[in-house]
């Protein structure tokens, strides 16, 4: 049996290609095997009827249909929240050369803030080798008066 399939003639006369099952993954490639196996298997004197043939295709057309739905909203929140990360970022960068105060397990730590990262997933602030999350900042002031 081969892995593809090149046109295979539809119940309504269209032509579905390569092209257009490809779009479909996975899911068009276990509708058609459903199909030929039951187009194998069933009874010759009394063959699929057309009505159950076109629930079935209206079926997969609705599963592919979320299948890309799904595939898009996907794609989209990636989209927002490496969106939401990168303004995060910009707008920690105005820190840079600042003071700052933040909650550590020993009370709180202070100094300039030196650059910013991300580190395990959050955005971090560094100071003197040290690295602050953001959402540790507590008080953030003017920049660094100390000349050097």
């Amino acid at each position: 049996m081969p892995s593809s399939v090149g046109a295979t003639q539809g119940a309504t006369g269209g032509t579905w290609t390569n092209q257009t099952l490809g779009h479909l993954g996975s899911l068009g490639d276990q509708f058609m095997k459903i199909l030929i196996t039951q187009l194998q298997y069933q009874d010759p004197m009394e063959p699929v009827n057309e009505r159950e043939f076109f629930a079935q295709m209206a079926q997969f057309t609705t599963a592919s249909q979320m299948q890309n739905l799904n595939n898009t909203i996907s794609w989209l929140c990636g989209y927002l929240v490496d969106s939401h990360l990168g303004n995060a970022f910009l707008q920690a960068a105005s820190l840079i050369g600042k003071q700052f105060e933040a909650v550590v397990e020993d009370g709180t730590a202070t100094g300039v803030i030196e650059s910013v990262g991300f580190s395990s997933g959050r955005l971090v602030i560094y100071c003197e080798g040290q690295e602050y999350p953001v959402d540790s900042l507590i008080w953030v002031g003017g920049a660094n008066d100390e000349t050097e």
